[in-house]
């Protein structure tokens, strides 16, 4: 299962909107979430990585991917014991 978030343009929740797709792919168990932040300014960038980098955040998936290159996502990969 993949999640999909988009934050472009910006929202002013955007910290609750992370924690709630975080929190629907760990009840989920989804292998992936694509975190969209499109053209916003570097300071959106990394206002999502320092929310991501959060130590009770960052136990929860066990990789981060970032692609820079066009439109700007971020991707978490998760893994689950079966």
């Amino acid at each position: 299962m993949k999640l999909k978030l988009s934050v472009y343009p910006a929202i002013p929740d955007m910290d609750e909107k992370l924690a709630e797709i975080i929190q629907e792919a760990v009840d989920n168990r989804a292998k992936v979430v694509e975190i969209a932040y499109g053209e916003a300014a570097d300071g959106i960038k990394k206002r999502i990585l320092n929310f991501l980098n959060r130590k009770d955040i960052r136990k929860l998936y066990s990789r981060l991917e970032k692609t820079d290159k066009g439109w700007g996502r971020i991707y978490l990969h998760f893994r689950w014991e079966e």
